[in-house]
């Protein structure tokens, strides 16, 4: 029950500025951007049918915050939650922190919250740096795999040069990310060739799964080399 109540003041709690598109996630100290050390955006997955919103974040969202960052989050509707205005809504947002005076802006995000998060690298100085975690999009039927892999050269390309930090998470046993090798080949080259910061924690003995990212294994065993990587201070 309190986790339901603290999901639904997430939900409804407003962002600091009318004009942004994310909710400030009442789970964490919110100081304001005169005050903060920063702003973390949180870009959950699409979550069930049958669940009233996304889940709490997972506990590396918690060690983020921990370093004075004020936390929000980018809530989609479930049923309409395209790529391409998901990339737009999320440029926005990032520019909108920005002209509020945050002096830095990362963002984090899981499954397709983590594709939305890392369209970002499309525009140079949206967000200091993207943690991209257990990133899908597609689905896992194998009629959708071309389209998937397509789309992921696509999103690279699109990648331009700048100082944002990249970590790319991926984990073993994931049906959403059928080729692992294939796809980090793809996210190192463009990384390489745009110069940019990149961190690969590349298939970990734990946790496993698509959704590791919510066990506590997760932020114990790369919560920390995620953060020093991210946000350096």
């Amino acid at each position: 029950m309190l986790r339901l109540i603290a999901l639904l003041l997430m939900l409804v709690a407003p962002a600091f500025g009318a004009e942004l598109p994310f909710v400030v996630n009442t789970l964490y100290p919110h100081a304001g951007p005169t005050v903060a050390r920063g702003a973390l955006v949180w870009v959950p997955g699409t979550y069930g049918k049958d669940d009233p919103g996304p889940p709490p974040p997972p506990d590396l969202v918690g060690r983020l915050a921990g370093g004075g960052l004020d936390v929000y989050q980018f809530n989609r509707k479930r049923q309409e939650d395209p790529l391409d205005g998901g990339a737009v809504v999320l440029a926005r947002g990032l520019s909108g922190l920005r002209a509020s005076g945050y002096r830095r802006v990362l963002v984090a995000g899981h499954s397709r919250g983590a594709w939305i998060a890392l369209t970002a690298l499309a525009q140079p100085g949206l967000a200091d740096a993207i943690v991209a975690v257990s990133v899908g999009a597609h689905g896992t039927r194998p009629e959708r795999q071309a389209q998937a892999r397509a789309d992921w050269q696509t999103l690279w390309a699109a990648a331009r040069p700048g100082p944002t930090r990249v970590v790319l998470v991926q984990l073993g046993e994931d049906p959403y990310d059928a080729d692992p090798r294939w796809r980090l080949d793809i996210a190192q080259a463009a990384t390489n060739r745009q110069r940019l910061p990149f961190l690969s924690l590349f298939l970990p003995p734990e946790p496993l799964g698509h959704v590791g990212v919510y066990e506590p294994a997760f932020d114990e065993q790369l919560g920390a080399q995620i953060a020093a990587f991210s946000d350096p201070r």
